[in-house]
């Protein structure tokens, strides 16, 4: 990476704690920023030429900032879309990353790569983008530009760090929660993932005003409300009964797997308040809230062959 002007950036993956999927109809949720985190250094050129690496898929990809045939046919696709839309503001630049946020487990890595390189551009090139300018961004060049049928949440909860309440409109509004952790333990599936199959069949669905959805929907926008108030009094056993309400919402959605519901269930069978999926569904993690049972979640999520993990809240320094 040539030697000129070189920042560096790190930006958090995130879980969802209530709400996955309603941000599709702009409705609010519930995210956590986590301490699974992504490095991205970005350095000036001093010629015109667009140079991505990632040290997680050992990929690199080279075109000109001229180029006006940018191929959205590679992993580092969000990239491209990103110097697409800033391509008037900079010059050409190289950026590398580092992740260890897991990839396709529905922890955001892929908002979490757009949320990164926008914030390193605008540090390195004066472009004084604040976390909402950064988020809209990254959300524009995911959903317009890739199309990727994606609400605001990830984008929104990434740049801000921290717990946060997220009203997903079209004028989104983000207040973080006066939370300073969790006693969650997240289990991935390790399934392949259909999130993308879910996601278009739930938009579908949307579309052509099914009831069931909808209902769905609006029984889980009432979870986050009282999970707003559970979690700000810490109140786990509420969070964790209302968890499970929105699970039994998630089968309802067809969301849900075998074996993300049998995760949840040995998670509870073995002390926790309450378990849910995260994310889109169709595979992928979910999330048990287990104060004082952490390590017997731990081994119970394994037991049943899921992949445990315990993170922390993760804040941005100022």
């Amino acid at each position: 990476m040539p030697n000129n002007e070189e920042i560096s950036v790190t930006v958090p993956g995130r879980i969802c704690v209530f709400g996955d999927k309603v941000d599709l109809l702009g409705k609010p949720v519930i995210a956590a920023a986590i301490n699974a985190l992504m490095t991205v250094k970005v350095a000036k050129r001093n010629d015109n030429k667009i140079s991505f690496y990632s040290n997680t898929l050992d990929l690199n990809i080279d075109f000109n900032l001229d180029d006006t045939s940018y191929n959205y046919d590679h992993p580092l696709k969000y990239w491209t879309a990103i110097v697409n839309r800033l391509k008037d503001k900079i010059t050409g630049f190289s950026a590398e990353v580092r992740s260890d946020i897991p990839i396709g487990a529905g922890l955001s890595s892929s908002a979490a790569i757009c949320v990164s390189l926008i914030k390193a551009l605008s540090i390195l090139y004066g472009l004084n983008m604040n976390k909402d300018e950064i988020a809209e961004l990254a959300y524009v060049c995911e959903h317009d530009d890739l199309g990727i049928s994606c609400g605001r949440m990830d984008q929104y909860s990434i740049s801000y760090g921290g717990v946060t309440y997220i009203e997903t409109g079209d004028v989104p509004k983000v207040t973080e929660l006066p939370v300073e952790s969790l006693p969650i333990v997240v289990g991935n599936s390790k399934e392949e993932r259909k999130a993308v199959v879910v996601l278009n069949r739930i938009r579908e669905c949307i579309n052509q005003n099914d009831p069931v959805v909808l209902n769905a929907f609006s029984k889980i926008e009432k979870i986050v409300a009282e999970g707003r108030d559970a979690l700000i009094s810490k109140d786990y056993k509420k969070v964790g009964k209302l968890m499970s309400q929105q699970q039994e919402q998630e089968n309802i959605l067809q969301a849900a797997t075998d074996k993300l519901n049998r995760l949840c269930k040995k998670a509870i069978e073995a002390g926790a308040f309450g378990a849910k999926q995260m994310g889109a569904g169709g595979g992928g993690c979910m999330e048990a809230i287990c104060p004082g049972k952490q390590n017997e979640v731990k081994k119970a999520i394994k037991d049943a062959g899921g992949e445990p993990w315990v993170f922390e809240i993760y804040k941005h320094k100022i």
